[in-house]
């Protein structure tokens, strides 16, 4: 074949992908180091959690088990051991009897939806990727008390596509449907959502829902949808030295920030291992977010978020700032917040 007609094949080829909705956005799988080292610790596995002053937390509450954090992801590994105890079990369900016994359009949705396969668990199915697995052992790590909704989004490569979007938002109602309290989306898209997933955000945060995302990966001065909308938590990355990421983007719609740098969670399997990126800065901020919904029971969303930013430690340019937004967040000074 001349290279005129392998050009003209080329060319075919990624029309077609595109038709087929196969050349869309790509999720932000995090990035940086994946050096898995055997742990059964999830407690202590991570500087990030201690750098968030957690531990002082827990001194109060560990978290409520009534608090649910959906993870819009990959998928989780819900038989890891260390992570077994905290998955959000649906109680209008009976597993296994391939009834849709809570009626809410889902047969034995028991830990959530698998809406990449469309089956009842993450699972069933193609491979799941780490990506969601490590982002709900950071969230387990510092709210060890509440429950993680597994709600799968993403392909075996941690990515999704532009004939995706009705699939995400679907996920997106499911969690709001279904009883969740935050959302964790450490996902962005390459370019500007269509509409319907503008509206699902603005559906979660009219029911009391709170959503945080993530600011993005790559180095600029620019926030990823759809932590851009205005009713998403954009989430910036800090390393040891309370430095912004050298890989996190930025921009005037941060909300806060939250290590992000060389983080150790769980892998599927239940391995230990580091990686970085603004995705595993946001399970920080939403498992923070669950310690201060715990402690200050009939707290409203608004009033939790606007908590979450006061007692933020202000790093950067004095006051709000394009890096930090209002600070690196401090979940023991929120928690033990009396105002």
């Amino acid at each position: 074949m001349n290279r005129k007609n392998r050009w003209l094949l080329f060319g075919i080829t990624v029309l077609l992908l595109s038709l087929l909705g196969m050349s869309g956005p790509r999720i932000a799988g995090g990035g940086g180091e994946s050096n898995a080292t055997p742990s059964n610790d999830l407690g202590s596995l991570s500087w990030g959690v201690e750098r968030i002053e957690a531990p002082q937390a827990w001194e109060r509450t560990t978290g409520s088990q009534d608090i649910v954090v959906a993870v819009i992801d990959s998928g989780i590994d819900t038989t890891v051991p260390q992570l077994a105890g905290q998955i959000w079990t649906n109680p209008g369900e009976i597993a296994g009897n391939k009834i849709d016994d809570d009626r809410n359009g889902y047969i034995d949705d028991i830990n959530g939806w698998d809406f990449r396969d469309e089956d009842a668990s993450s699972l069933i199915g193609s491979k799941i990727h780490w990506h969601g697995t490590f982002v709900a052992g950071i969230i387990a790590s510092v709210a060890p008390g509440i429950r993680i909704m597994d709600l799968r989004f993403l392909d075996s490569r941690n990515l999704f596509y532009g004939s995706d979007w009705k699939q995400f938002v679907a996920a997106i109602d499911y969690a709001v449907d279904n009883g969740a309290d935050i959302i964790n989306l450490s996902v962005y898209a390459n370019g500007k959502p269509p509409l319907i997933l503008e509206q699902a955000m603005q559906r979660a945060r009219q029911h009391g829902v709170v959503v945080v995302g993530i600011a993005g990966n790559d180095g600029k001065s620019q926030v990823c949808y759809p932590a851009k909308y205005s009713s998403v938590l954009a989430v910036t990355a800090t390393d040891r030295e309370d430095h912004l990421a050298n890989f996190s983007n930025y921009g005037s719609e941060v909300t806060v920030t939250a290590p992000g740098e060389k983080i150790t969670s769980l892998f599927p399997g239940g391995v230990a291992g580091t990686s970085s990126g603004t995705s595993f800065a946001a399970p920080h901020v939403s498992g923070t977010l669950a310690l201060i919904l715990s402690s200050h029971p009939g707290i409203t969303p608004s009033q939790a978020i606007a908590l979450l930013e006061r007692t933020s430690v202000d790093l950067g340019s004095s006051g709000n700032d394009r890096q930090f937004g209002a600070g690196l967040i401090d979940a023991g000074k929120a928690v033990a917040s009396t105002s």
